[in-house]
Formats: C-alpha cells, sequence, structure tokens
C-alpha cells in the first residue's frame, strides 16, 4: 500500500484495473522514482566535461565504470606494490592467490580503475609478530621478517588464509 501511494495509484484494485494498475506503478518505480537522482548525476558528469567524453567516446571509458572481470597477474601485483621483494614472497607463498593478497592488503580482490588512494605499500615487522598484517584503509601491508624460510611462508599463508577480514570491497 506504501508504494501504490507514493506512486500516486492508491486505489481500489480489480480484476479489470490491475493490469492498468500494475503499469502505472512499474513506470512510477522504475522511471520516475529514479528520474531527480539520474538527472542530478547526469548535471554532475556535464559539469565537468565528463558527460560528453562519455557519449564521445564510451569504449575507451568504459573500464572507468564497469568492473571487467580480469585475471590478476603477478607483474601488475609488484607494479602496485612497487617492491620486488613483494613479488619474489607472492610466489613463494603458493598456497594463497595473488587475488587473496590483495584482498588482504587492501580490501579489494582486484585494482580500481583509477589505482589505489593512497598507493600500497609493504613494511617489515620488526615486533615479534609471526604472522602477516595489514590496514586496509591506508593499504599496507606488514609482513614478518624471519631467519627460517619455511616458518615465514606456513605464517603467511595462515596469517593470509585465516584472517577474520571483512572481505571482498
Amino acid at each position: 500500500s506504501c508504494i501504490l501511494s507514493l506512486s500516486g495509484c492508491f486505489k481500489k484494485i480489480t480484476l479489470e484495473n490491475k493490469g492498468a494498475v500494475t503499469k502505472d506503478v512499474a513506470h512510477w518505480y522504475v522511471l520516475q522514482r529514479t528520474r531527480t537522482p539520474f538527472e542530478r548525476f547526469q548535471e554532475g558528469l556535464q559539469s565537468l566535461g565528463v558527460l560528453s567524453a562519455l557519449q564521445q567516446f564510451p569504449q575507451q571509458l568504459q573500464s572507468l565504470f564497469i568492473k571487467l572481470e580480469k585475471k590478476l597477474t603477478a607483474i601488475e601485483v609488484e607494479q602496485l606494490f612497487k617492491f620486488l621483494t613483494f613479488f619474489l614472497f607472492s610466489v613463494c607463498v603458493d598456497a594463497v592467490t595473488l587475488e587473496e593478497i590483495l584482498i588482504f592488503a587492501t580490501g579489494s580482490d582486484s585494482v580500481p580503475p583509477l589505482g589505489f588512494f593512497p598507493e600500497p605499500s609493504l613494511e617489515f615487522l620488526h615486533c615479534k609478530s609471526k604472522f602477516p598484517l595489514a590496514n586496509t584503509c591506508d593499504c599496507i601491508l606488514r609482513i614478518p621478517l624471519t631467519n627460517n624460510y619455511t616458518n615465514f611462508k606456513n605464517n603467511m599463508n595462515f596469517g593470509i588464509r585465516n584472517s577474520p577480514g571483512f572481505g571482498k570491497a
């Protein structure tokens, strides 16, 4: 009854008028209800010149608005973190995927079209923690220092796989 009232179609529904009322309510719900926010969004894009660019080059700008399903590569992760060390340890930590490492470090399973802000960084833990830590708000991955490679690899795998994170952003 609330939707019927909001749409201006609050009237007695009979077998004869149910199709017309359904059509009117659907029209209001899909088109009229969203018209003002859509127009404001369009005006905002127009004020910055983005709307005309979108209309002229829709294919080229599509990736800014639509997430592409593409597998993350080690080179992309290395470039993202700008550390060869990260690349080496991500190759060595074989039980987790690159997506899992990115989710652990940033909260996202893929690189956003405009990149991360702030840029992800890698830090080394000089404390007694044997598991990796992450700050997803600042995109910081902190990895422990250890003298034993096997322990490092097992602790990295365990820490990333068993983190109580919030999942994909």
